[in-house]
């Protein structure tokens, strides 16, 4: 039996998501997908060319409710609307790309998503509405928060914490047993060799603080 999913945001992290589904469904067939909404819509061809139905904004899916999962790239965007839609008691999916390497004693909360070629080896702990993008790695014993974005190509060593909110850019490197912060912003190629204070941006290599 299928699930009936709406995707939330028609913007490119929308439609990168609609192909994870499209992957999983190949492999085993989970979701019937009936379409996007999007309170601010752009590109609306982009769609048609997946024939996908843009089916209207976030009150349409209150008006019809079934599950659905947050293509949205923003975690702030992503936190508000998680809010909206499950205190109307909407079921958020999860969604993890057959690619996707995931190994024994692993842990998702609602929501989470995992893009094609990503790795998450042991005792890990993501939690709801996180990101993992196309080629990222968490490594053993790591807890990730909620609403965490990974960008492409992000690498998490063994025993991090990595707090609610956080923002990692591409090819950020996060070196064993260190402590992201909540809501901190990680520069793309930066490699974290120590502790990130909540709400800061470090960049570089070693990652510093910005001024």
């Amino acid at each position: 039996m299928t699930i009936d999913l709406v995707i939330v945001g028609a913007g490119g992290h929308g439609r990168e998501l609609y192909d994870a589904v499209l992957a999983v469904n190949a492999a085993i067939p989970t979701f019937r997908v009936l379409g996007f909404v999007d309170d601010a819509p752009s590109h609306p061809d982009r769609l048609e060319r997946l024939g996908m139905p843009l089916l209207g904004d976030t009150d349409w899916l209150l008006a019809n409710p079934c599950a659905f999962v947050l293509g949205i790239g923003t975690s702030e965007v992503r936190s508000r609307l998680a809010a909206r839609l499950e205190g109307a008691g909407l079921e958020p999916a999860t969604v993890v790309h057959p690619s996707a390497h995931v190994g024994p004693d692993v842990v998702f909360g609602d929501g989470v998503v995992v893009y094609d070629r990503s790795t998450v080896t042991t005792n890990v702990r993501i939690g709801r509405h996180t990101h993992l993008n196309v080629g990222c790695a968490v490594q053993h014993d790591t807890v990730v928060g909620d609403l965490v974005q990974f960008s492409p190509g992000v690498l998490v060593n063994g025993d991090c914490v990595l707090e609610d909110r956080v923002f990692l850019g591409t090819g950020a490197v996060i070196t064993r047993g260190n402590r992201v912060g909540a809501g901190a912003r990680v520069g793309a190629g930066a490699v974290v060799l120590d502790d990130v204070a909540p709400g800061s941006t470090v960049v570089g290599i070693p990652a510093r603080t910005t001024p």
